[in-house]
């Protein structure tokens, strides 16, 4: 079989010649009238408020809104309540005085986990309303197991219009305000396109698709919408540290595997009391080359902790394994993935592969009450820098979904009482033409590379530990290097055969700007803090960086990046 350029560009994701020619990739392109028919019979709707997925945060955003009276429209990359990080959450951090939390107390050890650099506004969100959203969510049976089809009933049953696995690209912007967002259908191929009064995004964080992570969906969309209208983004170089198993490191499921029989745990424990303790020590003591290496760090143990003789203790985890309360290990997988019996095995780092901190990476917020620096966009959960965890991922379980929960119904709010303040800024046809027309220019393409190709390579540059979790200034220079290249290279050059594909292609792009911006803010960021670590600055040093970098679009076009103190 003959191999021309276009089928060794489209097939040679990982593969030998010999390989490839086995398999090949024959393309079928839409003419530039079949992409024009798709424009001209785009499906258009209007709605006070659009949220932007349909995780915690925008379930909540989208009822807050409609009981406030709003119209509001819901859209979702794949199912409400079932995409994103959403199903994987079990824990519901709950600010209770019944159960004997104390205000002042809370705050002195928020602001020790976060080195004081948590936002004190959406902590004091977190404990005013953490109790009556958990309460009311339990009330709905969505604290039991399965609770992604409950949050999804529970949104159809307020007369909220959901649109579901639809991919929206690009938002609406006039004069430095919000007007909507247009995307397009993964099943019919149909371009959508919703002018809106004000704009909710909730659609999470971003990863880089390790082999193995079960939330590859992460991309980072909303950050990258945003930013291109000129939003600030702040938290990228802070690194998640969800671990692993010593025994199976590519197990990367491991870890959630038992969340899928607990349903959502009420959690009130302060910080300090929970010590999960998700840090780089690991990582610092593998690139030492003081091997084991646990998930607690510290120096190498010997044989008899190994052996969790000497103190009841495994290192790295809970007293003699002992799994969080309420969870259990699957039967058959006792002591983890490869184990027959006995404790739980050693925790390592490394299954997040560039997972930022919850609540850390995200739009940059101008208030307290989820806004941003675009008149009538608004954020929550994982898409917005909240500031409520600070530099590290530090032993709060259950912070992340109460956060996106509690955040999302106070972005639901605002956004409406922006909305019915203010009418959708005036698009013109033109301009959403434009911007259609660049959505689409995958489809037309006949010769280019494969997405998933490129994700490949950005994943094989960017996640290795030397890159992202342990800093050095020429490591992080190189791998900037490569991402520019890809960026220039790449990313206008993917092509896609089916809608499938075209949403592949616009995940990469936006994979490849979350990751320019990790590596810049990480090389801005001239210290060590919490999850960031530069082996060349390895002090804190609050005098300089006691702050949040931003990052944000510059006139020219480039990459801009500034800090604001805390």
């Amino acid at each position: 079989m003959e191999i021309n350029r276009r089928t060794f560009l489209k097939g040679v994701a990982g593969m030998s010649i010999a390989a490839v020619a086995g398999t090949t990739f024959w393309i079928k392109n839409k003419s530039p009238e079949e992409v024009e028919k798709l424009i001209e019979n785009a499906v258009e709707s209007d709605a006070e408020i659009l949220v932007i997925g349909g995780g915690m945060a925008g379930v909540m955003a989208a009822i807050r809104a409609a009981r406030a009276g709003a119209n509001v429209t819901l859209v979702d990359k794949g199912s409400v309540g079932r995409s994103g990080l959403t199903p994987f959450a079990n824990g519901f951090k709950v600010y209770d005085e019944e159960e004997g939390a104390d205000r002042e107390t809370w705050i002195e050890e928020w602001k020790a986990m976060t080195g004081g650099m948590d936002h004190s506004g959406y902590l004091e969100n977190l404990m005013d309303n953490s109790k009556e959203i958990y309460e009311e969510l339990e009330s709905w049976g969505a604290t039991e197991v399965g609770f992604g089809k409950v949050l999804r009933l529970k949104v159809q049953e307020e007369g909220i219009e959901i649109i579901e696995r639809t991919m929206l690209t690009n938002l609406l912007e006039k004069d430095g305000k919000v007007a909507g967002a247009l995307g397009f259908k993964l099943d019919s191929e149909e371009a959508v396109v919703i002018k809106a009064n004000a704009v909710v995004l909730c659609t999470g964080g971003g990863a880089f698709k390790p082999n193995g992570f079960q939330v590859s969906s992460l991309t980072s969309d909303g950050d990258a919408m945003a930013y291109r209208i000129g939003g600030q983004i702040s938290g990228k170089e802070f690194m998640d540290t969800h671990f692993t198993y010593a025994d199976n490191p590519a197990y990367c499921w491991g870890q959630w595997s038992g969340l899928w029989s607990t349903g959502m745990m009420k959690e009130t424990q302060t910080p300090d009391s929970e010590g999960n303790n998700l840090n780089l020590d690991a990582y610092h003591t593998a690139h030492a080359g003081e091997l084991p290496i646990t998930k607690s760090g510290g120096p190498p143990a010997d044989e008899e902790t190994l052996e969790g003789e000497s103190d009841g203790e495994r290192p790295g985890g809970p007293p003699d394994g002992d799994m969080p309360e309420g969870m259990e290990v699957p039967e058959g997988m006792e002591g983890g993935p490869g184990q027959s019996g006995g404790s739980a095995p050693e925790e390592i780092g490394g299954a997040s592969a560039g997972l930022g901190v919850h609540k850390s990476e995200g739009l940059f917020p101008t208030d307290e009450k989820c806004g941003t620096n675009i008149e009538g966009l608004f954020a929550a959960g994982d898409c917005l820098s909240s500031m409520l965890t600070g530099p590290s991922y530090g032993g709060a379980i259950g912070t992340a979904l109460a956060a996106s929960a509690t955040q999302g119904a106070l972005a639901g709010g605002t956004a409406y009482e922006y909305a019915i303040s203010t009418d959708i800024p005036e698009i013109s046809d033109e301009e959403i033409t434009t911007l259609q027309t660049e959505m689409f220019a995958p489809r037309e393409l006949d010769q280019g590379y494969d997405p998933a190709w490129v994700t490949q390579m950005l994943k094989f540059n960017t996640i290795p530990y030397y890159v992202l979790y342990i800093k050095k200034e020429d490591r992080l220079q190189a791998a900037l290097n490569n991402v520019l290249f890809f960026k220039e290279h790449y990313a206008d050059k993917m092509v896609a055969g089916d809608a499938h594909e075209l949403r592949l292609v616009h995940e990469t792009r936006n994979m490849i700007l979350n990751a320019e911006m990790k590596l810049r803010a990480s090389l801005y960021r001239t210290e060590s803090r919490g999850n960031h670590y530069r082996e060349d600055f390895p002090d804190t040093n609050d005098t300089d960086w006691l702050a949040w970098v931003v990052i944000e679009q510059g006139a020219n076009g480039e990459m801009e990046l500034s800090k604001v103190m805390v």
